[in-house]
């Protein structure tokens, strides 16, 4: 393995981390999770929360990149993954709602467990089948970049598996700094934010709704082509 393979490989170590960094950036519902769990002094369950959307992403990955991407597309199958992220979220603002009773009384305190709170990140993100088209773009920009002459199965894989460690890296980060401050962030400031939070994913469930809508009613909704 000479000196020129092996920066190539970390070439692409360092491209698919950096790109699934900055595709976390936008706020999705896996990251209101991990924000909510962090300021309400759950940090190592909004780590888990993290890691299980991390985990999706790289099965979503390895399906996209190994041939099984149009499958995943077919109408079928995304009105399955859009009602079962309707419910999802259904259920998560239907917590955070409950919780509410958690913050008003102090003497009581929500609890969270890292396995369900690892379940709760990998079914938000299996939700979202949009990270199929993440992935092709991604894996397009690689190919653009033109580091090797054919692109063989252990090059994918490290690319997927830096991609979704990127994706899992912004995650964690986010949740580390925020616990950072949690501290100075007031029981007031935490109420309200909840309820951000709260109505920015029933936003999120209107928008899984029109998506839906579109597949089975069969109108263009420019994000997923059918």
């Amino acid at each position: 393995m000479n000196f020129i393979f092996i920066l190539k490989l970390l070439g692409t170590v360092c491209f698919g981390t950096l790109l699934g960094f900055v595709s976390s950036i936008p706020v999705g519902a896996v990251q209101l999770e991990v924000i909510k769990k962090t300021i309400n002094g759950h940090t190592k369950p909004a780590i888990a929360t993290a890691a299980g959307s991390a985990t999706s992403d790289l099965m979503y990955g390895i399906l996209a990149l190994f041939g099984f991407g149009h499958f995943l597309l077919m109408k079928d199958f995304q009105i399955a993954i859009y009602s079962l992220g309707i419910a999802v979220l259904s259920f998560l603002v239907y917590k955070s709602f409950r919780e509410r009773e958690y913050m008003m009384h102090s003497e009581c305190q929500v609890v969270y467990k890292k396995r369900l709170s690892f379940l709760t990140g990998f079914t938000i993100s299996v939700s979202n089948p949009g990270m199929i088209i993440w992935w092709f773009v991604g894996f397009k920009l690689f190919l653009d970049l033109k580091m090797f002459d054919v692109v063989t199965i252990p090059v994918k894989l490290l690319f997927v598996f830096s991609g979704a460690f990127g994706l899992g890296l912004y995650l964690t980060l986010e949740a580390l700094i925020l616990h950072k401050f949690q501290k100075s962030f007031s029981e007031r400031f935490l109420f309200r934010a909840n309820m951000v939070l709260m109505s920015i994913l029933a936003v999120l469930i209107l928008y899984f709704i029109f998506k839906l809508s579109g597949i089975i009613l069969g109108f263009n909704t420019d994000l997923l082509q059918n």
